[in-house]
């Protein structure tokens, strides 16, 4: 793990020292190390019932400064222990990447491994949550390597990235452009902010239509596709309630392509919180549908438990349909050490 984060910070220190003539001000100014641990009890049809490590993982993220301010933070994700394999574990683990701040006013710009900046994953986590949103269908990746800007113009943020569009694999003329912008509205006790990605892709992954929440084992079933897709997303805060959704629509390789996911969370307490939503994808070989509810209760700032329901259906237009329900027992906790630097 340290030997990957190190090839990681040697290229972003040589161009902050490029940077910033005062090279010898430059000192770490904040390190954290932060473990986690998911546990999950699991079944349902067709999954077995299981107990097991879900998630084993330890997050590392650094800050440099010249003296006066940030000038670069660098974030790694370290794999400890987990049975997702192939595509499903690279779109969960794999975040290791540098963040160089250009200065007031200039977009910040982030190297490597990070999560793409498409539709509602610019801005909420489904790491370690077992109710997913539907980027698997929507985009075949969560987490790829390349190059993103990120910054603000206005009242609006905004997102460009450029990445390999396969993931950790690199394939060979493969590549995808993710641009986005978003902005906030407040009026009363209403907080509403609206979202437009727009993408395109050169021999992007696709999973055949299934009825998995995560497209596990299908490593071998994959097929590479032209993409464009255009993204609009929602996320508001109406009094204690909050709505999310996300609409796409787009093409493989010319056959049309669209999806909607909705989203409601209901929180009872601050330790309590129930959540809802439901997902629709339609692809050249078929549809998927899926509903699900998440209940969750923290007991205390670093630790809780979620139990959650998810029912699936595929819809195939030259196979059979198919048919899976979830249910999940979720246990985690997280620990954190931050040393006086």
């Amino acid at each position: 793990m340290i030997h990957r984060f190190r090839r990681l910070i040697a290229p972003a220190l040589l161009v902050a020292l490029v940077s910033y003539p005062a090279a010898a001000k430059l000192e770490v100014t904040a390190l954290q190390v932060t473990p986690r641990l998911d546990l999950r009890a699991v079944g349902g049809n067709p999954a077995d019932e299981a107990l097991r490590i879900q998630q084993a993982e330890a997050d590392v993220t650094l800050s440099l400064s010249n003296g006066q301010s940030e000038i670069a933070s660098f974030a790694y994700q370290g794999v400890l222990e987990t049975p997702m394999t192939g595509r499903a574990r690279d779109m969960h683990f794999g975040n290791a990447y540098t963040v160089l701040n250009l200065g007031v006013g200039r977009p910040k710009v982030k190297l490597g491994q990070f999560v793409v900046p498409f539709g509602t994953l610019a801005e909420y986590d489904t790491h370690g949550i077992p109710l997913q949103t539907p980027y698997a269908r929507t985009l075949g990746i969560r987490i790829d390597r390349g190059l993103d800007l990120e910054g603000t113009q206005g009242d609006w943020d905004y997102w460009a990235s450029v990445t390999s569009g396969n993931g950790r694999g690199a394939r060979d003329g493969g590549w995808a452009g993710i641009v986005r912008v978003a902005r906030d509205y407040e009026w009363n006790d209403e907080y509403l902010r609206t979202g437009y990605s727009l993408l395109l892709g050169r021999q992007m992954p696709v999973f055949p239509t299934n009825a998995m929440s995560m497209p596990m084992g299908m490593d071998d079933m994959v097929s590479f596709h032209d993409k464009w897709r255009v993204a609009t997303d929602l996320d508001w805060l109406h009094g204690i309630d909050n709505y999310r959704a996300e609409l796409v629509v787009g093409a493989d390789d010319g056959d049309r392509v669209d999806g909607q996911w909705l989203y409601y969370n209901h929180p009872f307490s601050y330790d309590a919180d129930l959540t809802l939503q439901a997902d629709r994808w339609r692809q050249a070989d078929g549809t998927s549908l899926g509903v699900g509810a998440q209940y969750h209760h923290r007991l205390d700032d670093w630790s809780g438990w979620r139990l959650a329901w998810e029912q699936r259906w595929a819809d195939r237009s030259t196979l059979s349909d198919l048919s899976s329900d979830t249910f999940t027992l979720q246990y985690y906790r997280e620990w954190a050490w931050a040393p006086n630097l």
